[in-house]
């Protein structure tokens, strides 16, 4: 009922309506509609994702309200994954609170973090693969090696055909379990080696696939797919993104972090165990130690508003070194696996890590390492006494149990606060500011009353085709920096000659995180000024001239560049 109670809350409020939900749409749209990825569509991964929203697409109609369900059904899918793991690292009850917990913390983070509407849509779905990948090569079955190694290998080739770089993470996560589980030297090594070879062959059977049906030029030049070219732009926005120049302040974030959750975590030991701990000296200097390294951190920058997930990279740690240690048992393996996975997934966010894209996956695998360290921690504290091991077991379900409750209030609050408006004709799936809304339709409404089939929007903005109900005529669908880049200028050019649109807008969509910050000023400058060339600047009052739809008249030839 909470899930629900969130639900209605937060409707249409998941993302930003500019930024990647309306590419989301389209891509699976031009799929729905028969078109072949890369060939058709310039993509820049795996084609699982966009054909996964497709089927939904095709079974509910093209829209943003199908785009959410399958958004949904990622989700549940999401949260049997991250269960089963947790059962691999911890007791049931434990794995349920925790899966319950991820539904408010993570799945409906919102700013386009969240699994139900936004751009993670290609990360949400490789990381439960990942998850899933894991959590089978921790098991220890000698009577179905070949099997279990060939779903291991499965399961990490669907990871990679969602993101490249995700099945290698889970590749070297299920080797890493394979190699912690210590089932016979020849058994583990025969299982890596079979599950990394199925793996790689699924994913280049599936990518050599689409080169033949749409080119290789296509699927690993336009689409790099093998990710044998990374722009500029993305690098610098990648470096940016992690806020590794900024280490210093980020360690000072990460220990603030650890110091509050390991006072909170002393806390519960210290009710569980008070009959024991009161006259010993080792907990008072435990809870000294965490005070002075809170202040330390705090002292150094670190009590930013970041303080709840800042210390899930060293959550991960603590799980790899612990699986290591214990290596041998099949709760070991699955928590190093899942240690080094983490690790591996926070390179995008190591530091400052709070309710923004990108991260709410990668902390899939922190919640997972998190439960099981202290599963761990709670069977080594309390080894010799059952009574105390139910004790602080119990205490910990209460503790979860709380926060599951804190964690459900705050976002329901924090959704019910937000002043957003829906976008009319989104089906209440998209909202904004009321100006940003009511620009969004008015420009829609413009751009459906000057007639014409098609619409190209730059640099981003894709909600404006679906509004208009004109679809984008060429194979590349986004504009901003990394994507257009002066290596594929003269391309879009070339497509924008042939394909002459009957209108395009600007919509004055920011990008300095990429360092180009405006289109037509500090990068796409070829293809601005071809437009000003041939088409004509059509006003729209109610936009504040913020936004520029130009139309093209079919008395005057477009000229190509």
């Amino acid at each position: 009922m909470a899930s629900v109670g969130l639900f209605l809350v937060s409707l249409g409020k998941w993302s930003d309506p500019i930024i990647d939900s309306g590419s989301e749409w389209m891509y699976a749209d031009a799929l729905a509609r028969g078109q072949l990825l890369y060939r058709d569509v310039v993509y820049w991964f795996g084609p699982f994702t966009p054909y996964f929203q497709a089927i939904f697409l095709r079974i509910f109609g093209s829209s943003f309200v199908s785009l959410v369900i399958s958004g949904i059904v990622g989700s549940v899918f999401t949260l049997v994954a991250l269960y089963w793991a947790l059962r691999r690292v911890s007791g049931r009850r434990e794995a349920f609170l925790w899966t319950a917990l991820a539904i408010p913390v993570l799945i409906f983070m919102p700013n386009s973090g969240g699994a139900i509407l936004g751009m993670g849509y290609r990360s949400w779905h490789p990381a439960s693969f990942s998850l899933l990948a894991v959590a089978c090569a921790s098991r220890i079955d000698r009577r179905s090696v070949v099997p279990r190694a060939v779903l291991v290998g499965t399961l990490c080739a669907l990871a990679g055909l969602s993101r490249t770089e995700w099945g290698l993470m889970a590749l070297a996560g299920s080797v890493a379990a394979f190699v912690l589980s210590r089932d016979g030297r020849v058994v583990w090594l025969r299982s890596a080696a079979l599950a990394a070879a199925v793996a790689v062959l699924e994913f280049l059977a599936v990518v050599a696939l689409f080169v033949g049906l749409a080119g290789k030029q296509a699927v690993l030049d336009d689409g790099n797919i093998l990710l044998t070219s990374v722009s500029p732009e993305t690098r610098r926005f990648l470096v940016a993104f992690s806020h590794i120049q900024e280490w210093p302040r980020g360690l000072a974030e990460l220990a603030y972090s650890a110091a509050i959750w390991s006072a909170a975590i002393l806390l519960c030991v210290w009710i569980a165990l008070r009959p024991r701990l009161r006259n010993g000296t080792r907990f008072p200097v435990a809870l000294a130690v965490t005070a002075g390294v809170a202040v330390v951190a705090a002292l150094a920058g670190g009590a930013g508003n970041a303080v709840f997930f800042s210390a899930a990279p060293l959550a991960c740690l603590l799980a790899l070194g612990t699986g290591a240690l214990r290596r041998g048992r099949p709760r070991a393996a699955a928590l190093g696996g899942f240690g080094l996975l983490g690790l591996m997934a926070a390179h995008r966010r190591p530091f400052h890590i709070g309710d923004t894209p990108y991260v709410a996956p990668q902390l899939l695998f922190a919640f997972t390492c998190l439960a099981g360290v202290l599963h761990v921690l709670a069977l080594s504290v309390a080894r010799k006494s059952p009574d105390e091991r139910r004790r602080l077991m119990r205490v910990g379900r209460s503790a979860l149990a709380v926060l599951l409750v804190a964690a459900f209030a705050a976002r329901i609050s924090e959704y019910a606060s937000a002043e957003r408006v829906w976008i009319a004709g989104t089906g209440r799936m998209l909202s904004a500011s009321e100006q940003t809304a009511s620009e969004i339709v008015a420009t829609a409404e413009a751009v459906r009353a000057a007639g014409g089939s098609t619409l190209v929007v730059f640099p981003e903005g894709q909600v404006l085709n679906y509004l208009a109900g004109k679809p984008n005529p060429l194979r590349q669908k986004l504009y901003i920096p990394g994507y257009l880049r002066a290596s594929n200028e003269r391309q879009l050019l070339d497509e924008l000659g042939r394909s002459r649109p009957d209108a395009i807008v600007l919509w004055p969509r920011p990008t300095g995180e990429y360092g180009a910050a405006e289109f037509g000023v500090d990068y796409g400058r070829d293809v601005f000024a071809w437009i000003e060339r041939n088409y004509a600047l059509s006003p729209i009052p109610s936009s504040r001239g913020r936004v520029r739809l130009y139309l093209r008249s079919p008395d005057v030839p477009v000229a190509l560049h």
